[in-house]
């Protein structure tokens, strides 16, 4: 008896769970699910315009998979008065201040990237009330004054915006509301920036770079090397650069390299291929059920 008391009850449930899903409702679901298809397609495309392949030797291969805000609270250590010295990222001579110099790029770099999304209307980040963007508009107009010939678009006048990066502090003292107020406004400003692709795409970047600067011994001048580089683009063309370094190599060695580099491209550019047929034939398949 308790049993088929269970069952209508159960049935009741599902059919009440039924008549609750309205043909409105599945079609609203339906709609919803196709846009952020749409949405993580237009990223896919954005990522793939150009097949780019890279050959480097190195001591040891890290296999931890890309993670955005590991990848930006890595970048944005570099900012760190400490950072050089925890790290024991040698200090003397002229290959060791290229090295840091070489560091302190990578975060300019990402600054810039930062700073540009305030500057670009569609960005979604675009504030021209910005102290930031006011003091780089006020600052490049009194550049101009002493510099005849200043070029406006330079990377290097983004500085005159001072455009500092969110810091991600992990941290903060339970009794200064201001800190934890601002802690908070950054870390929002942070999950923002982390949910733009093309800042993620350029974070993914420089934290390559990153890696190829640590190489195996972060305690050494020595860096990774990128010998050879293809950037192969949707328009046909095809640009190889050879570091000079790989000419000094062994022979053995540097045909050794290039023919690694031979196979990694051709096998790259099949995959590359394959998935822009993949994503030709998706958009096909959502513009039919659109």
């Amino acid at each position: 008896m308790s049993n088929k008391i269970q069952t209508q009850d159960q049935n009741a449930i599902d059919t009440k769970s039924k008549t609750n899903h309205k043909p409105q409702d599945i079609e609203n679901l339906a709609r919803g699910l196709l846009n952020n298809l749409v949405s993580s397609v237009q990223t896919l495309i954005s990522d793939i315009t150009a097949l780019e392949v890279n050959t480097m030797v190195v001591e040891t291969i890290n296999g931890s998979k890309f993670s955005p805000w590991e990848a930006y609270q890595e970048i944005y250590s570099i900012h760190d008065p400490n950072y050089f010295e925890a790290k024991g990222i040698p200090k003397e001579g002229s290959e060791a201040q290229e090295l840091r110099q070489r560091y302190k790029n990578l975060f300019d770099q990402l600054e810039r990237e930062y700073f540009y999304l305030y500057l670009e209307q569609d960005s979604g980040f675009y504030n021209p009330e910005d102290d930031r963007v006011k003091r780089y508009r006020q600052n490049l107009e009194d550049a101009k004054k002493y510099q005849k010939n200043l070029v406006e678009s330079d990377e290097a006048n983004v500085k005159l915006g001072q455009p500092i990066l969110p810091a991600p502090t992990p941290v903060l003292d339970d009794k200064d509301k201001n800190e934890q107020e601002n802690w908070i406004e950054n870390f929002k400003e942070i999950e923002k920036l982390l949910d733009n692709s093309k800042f993620v795409r350029t974070l993914r970047k420089i934290s390559e770079l990153k890696a190829a600067l640590d190489g195996g011994n972060v305690t050494s001048t020595k860096t990774d090397i990128i010998y050879v580089q293809t950037v192969m683009q949707l328009d046909g063309d095809i640009i190889t650069r050879y570091s000079k370094e790989l000419f000094d190599l062994p022979e053995e060695a540097k045909t050794l390299i290039i023919n690694t580099h031979n196979e990694g491209l051709v096998s790259g550019e099949k995959q590359w291929h394959e998935t822009l047929s993949f994503l030709i034939n998706l958009v096909k398949g959502i513009a039919k059920l659109s």
